[in-house]
Parts: structure tokens; sequence; C-alpha cells
């Protein structure tokens, strides 16, 4: 897998987290609010799934997959309307959080290796 590849599926992980985070925020903000239903951000399985290699595949052809994934938000059906569980929106936050440093670090990784790479060191 190239560095450019996995830099993408890197950044559009990074755009998912952020979706989340602001989801989780905002259910957070609202936790108090009759009637509000809390919302749920997901696009691991897409990303997953735009980032397997087809048959006859390209970097070209898997980059624009990568590109076309969105994060995708989820309201909870209406036999789960229990409204917010502010422990379970902190473990989502934490979750969360964990993953951006782990992005970060694999990112910074990687550009590091891009920079090596140049230099022919």
């Amino acid at each position: 897998m190239s560095l450019d590849l996995v830099a993408a599926i890197a950044g559009k992980a990074l755009d998912g987290l952020f979706a989340r985070q602001t989801a989780t925020a905002d259910n957070i903000a609202n936790a108090g609010s009759p009637g509000f239903a809390p919302v749920r951000v997901s696009f691991e399985e897409a990303l997953r799934s735009a980032a397997l290699s087809q048959p006859g595949d390209s970097i070209t052809g898997s980059m624009n997959r990568i590109a076309a994934v969105t994060p995708r938000v989820e309201t909870p059906l209406s036999d789960q309307l229990d409204g917010v569980k502010l422990d379970r929106e902190i473990t989502t936050a934490s979750e969360t959080s964990a993953r951006y440093a782990m992005l970060i670090g694999m990112l910074d990784r990687t550009l590091q290796m891009q920079q090596l790479a140049v230099k022919g060191a």
C-alpha cells in the first residue's frame, strides 16, 4: 500500500472522527432538551470497503473511492429513543479522542517516511 493511500485513508478517518466529535458535542449540549434524540456518526465500514483493493485496481481508483466516502449521521430507531445517556456520550468522546491521537501519530510517521524518501536517506 502506498504512503499516499495510507495518508488518504487516515485523512478520511479524521474527517469522520471530526463529524463524530461534533455530533457527540451536540448530543451532550442537548442532553436536557425534551424530545431530543441523540445521533451517531458512522463511516468506518464505508471507509474499509473503499480502501479494499479491487482486481485490476489502480491507486487512482482507490483514491477516488476513498475520497467519495462521507460520514453518515444516523438517528436512533423509534424504539431506541431513550434520550441522551451522558456516560455513553463521554465514552464516545474518549474513544474519538484516542483515535484522533493515533491517526495524527500515524500521519506524522507517514510524512516522516515521505521526507526520508525525498531526501534519499
